[in-house]
């Protein structure tokens, strides 16, 4: 039977559900354990995570593109292509994973002080950028690895390996963070490395569900050697897949700046509400990544029917799941903010943001879940061009031109994001409805019916 035929949006979305609630608990845990350090620990924290962050959209340039390639071939039958393909993406994120640790150890400081970073929170924050920059060597290999293993419909066994990676890292986190008995601990460099454990952990798990699940075997030449036309096929979903999420993290990245330069309570806020937003997103981004799966498999198939189908079943889940989110966080968001910090200024802050996001939430929906339907069918270079023009216009634009330019503060940036999110998403809807992706899923069709027919070892 087509494998694309046994697949449902339910089973393989929950899984992955589950598997980003985790990663956001983390970054909420992360949050309150060095609210109990300072707010100045917050700040820093939340600024390199926004570093972090940025950096692993390099190593989406490898997953993505796995992961999407890997769906494309194992919906057409393509066993041996799917395997080589895998291959090629994990010594490719070892490699990738390997510049970024370079960079953010050798660069620390001078990447701390382009994002304007407080000359007080630098002796905080440089010593854990550095590590963190080694945790990211590994964070590349794990994600492509388990990008893989969602791929090929294993989101169970997916979920299972970043479960117990982040329990690894909540149980080390704690007494290397904050010490034990008499020892006061590490503080944000115990995190950091936390998080490296945690990551060596996930790579090992993976690597055994390889073997076990996949019937993949990965050697020492594997991980050394990146094979040119498997890489090619990566790096043509890939790249522009990464290239989207590149330009709204660059765009982001300015607009930290910008509240960097607002000062310390700002950030923090920043910081706060953009974890707490997190929980709103996670089903939409879950969403989007089980179209992902699904749709490639179905173009993979040459089911372009279902593939119109399943995208606008996502996009129904979405909508109406992200606004019911988007309200429930205008209510307890400030609540939860309030057990944190009893900053007035702060609190006001967030209060008004959180009636901002019941805009930008479903501007965001449409444009997470089509974009990932048109990145499976081949169309990627689409959701670039818009989003080049987008964040760099609204996100980082109309957010200067509020915040800083008319002294709107953080609800400016704010409005800036918005305007974004809903730019994009209609536009993504516009493509799709007007089946502008469809000669883009023909042509990933006959691309893979050429190389099984020519070539049956890829």
């Amino acid at each position: 039977m087509n494998p694309s035929r046994k697949l449902h949006l339910f089973e393989i979305t929950w899984p992955i559900f589950v598997e980003n609630l985790l990663m956001v608990l983390m970054g909420l845990f992360g949050l309150w354990l060095t609210s109990r350090i300072s707010t100045g620990a917050v700040a820093a924290y939340g600024l390199v995570n926004q570093i972090m962050g940025a950096l692993q959209i390099v190593f989406r340039v490898v997953s993505i593109g796995t992961s999407v390639v890997v769906t494309q071939h194992h919906g057409a039958g393509d066993e041996a292509g799917a395997r080589r393909i895998a291959r090629a993406g994990v010594a490719a994120s070892g490699w990738v994973g390997l510049m970024t640790m370079a960079l953010m150890v050798l660069g620390s400081v001078w990447i701390l002080l382009a994002m304007h970073m407080p000359r007080e929170l630098m002796a905080v924050g440089g010593p854990y950028n550095q590590i963190v920059g080694v945790a990211l060597l590994f964070d590349s290999v794990s994600m492509t690895m388990i990008a893989g293993l969602r791929a090929y419909t294993f989101t169970r066994e997916s979920m299972r390996i970043v479960l117990l990676m982040n329990l690894a890292q909540v149980l080390l986190s704690v007494p290397l963070m904050l010490g034990v008995g008499a020892w006061d601990g590490w503080g944000l460099n115990g995190l950091g490395l936390a998080m490296i454990l945690s990551r060596i952990l996930a790579i090992g798990l993976a690597w055994q569900t390889w073997r076990e699940k996949l019937g993949i075997h990965i050697r020492l030449p594997d991980w050394l050697r990146v094979e040119r036309k498997p890489l090619a096929a990566i790096l043509h979903i890939g790249l522009p897949g990464a290239g989207e999420k590149m330009s709204f993290r660059v765009s982001f990245i300015i607009s930290i700046a910008m509240v960097a330069s607002m000062g310390q309570a700002a950030l923090a806020t920043h910081a706060y509400v953009f974890q707490a937003v997190q929980l709103v997103t996670l089903f939409t981004n879950s969403v989007g990544f089980g179209t992902e799966i699904v749709v490639g498999h179905h173009v993979g198939a040459g089911q372009l029917r279902r593939t119109n189908r399943v995208l606008w079943l996502a996009m129904a889940w979405g909508m109406a799941v992200m606004v019911t989110g988007a309200v429930t966080s205008y209510f307890l968001t400030p609540m939860v903010v309030a057990h944190a910090t009893q900053d007035a200024q702060i609190l006001a802050m967030v209060g008004v943001i959180v009636l901002i996001e019941l805009v930008l939430e479903p501007g965001r929906a449409l444009n997470t879940i089509i974009t990932s339907g048109l990145r499976a069918t081949g169309d990627a270079r689409f959701p670039v061009k818009v989003s080049v023009v987008s964040v760099f216009v609204f996100g980082v634009g109309l957010g200067w031109f509020l915040g800083i330019h008319i002294g709107w503060g953080l609800a400016g940036i704010w409005i800036g994001y918005a305007a974004d999110e809903c730019c994009r998403g209609l536009c993504m809807a516009a493509r799709w409805a007007c089946h502008g992706w469809v000669p883009y899923a023909r042509r990933t069709r006959r691309r893979i019916l050429t190389h099984m027919q020519t070539k049956p070892e890829l």
